[in-house]
């Protein structure tokens, strides 16, 4: 269902979201993203990589300003340094039929040194806080075009 929600926004904004077979899950990407300009239809070079992850009962925290979200420690690590792109982690929330999404690279730029402390102590797992005004809503899909455009070299 998480999947779906996601893909269902992207297709309402022109964009298509392919999804990766759960054999080939090695890296925690369950999907990404192909953006086309809106103007011309016409696909856009790069794409946009997400992890979703899926909740019945949403853990909130930061006197409600924010959700929980477990994560192995090894695949924010990879998704930080070997992805050239927008990564996006989602967490759906399935009695709520609602999704809310971090930018895992600007959350690892901001919280370096806690992520710095958790590979050094050797911690498999990480909690992120992800803020609540961050809904996976068609809006969160054209800044994740921008953020994945603001990344392309200009075209001469």
């Amino acid at each position: 269902m998480s999947v779906n929600f996601l893909e269902r926004q992207a297709l309402r904004r022109g964009h298509r979201l392919i999804r990766i077979p759960e054999e080939s899950d090695f890296d925690g990407t369950d999907a990404f993203m192909r953006t086309h300009d809106p103007g011309t239809t016409f696909a856009e070079p790069g794409q946009v990589d997400f992890q979703l992850k899926a909740t019945d009962r949403l853990r909130f925290a930061d006197e409600g300003k924010s959700v929980t979200c477990r994560i192995e420690t090894a695949h924010l690590h990879f998704w930080y340094w070997q992805t050239f792109h927008p990564f996006i982690l989602v967490l759906y929330d399935a009695q709520r039929h609602r999704a809310f999404w971090l930018d895992v690279k600007h959350w690892v730029d901001t919280h370096s040194q806690e992520f710095g402390r958790h590979m050094e102590q050797g911690k498999r797992e990480i909690t992120l806080h992800i803020p609540v005004q961050n809904k996976l809503t068609v809006r969160a899909i054209d800044r994740f075009r921008s953020m994945l455009l603001a990344k392309m070299p200009p075209m001469e």
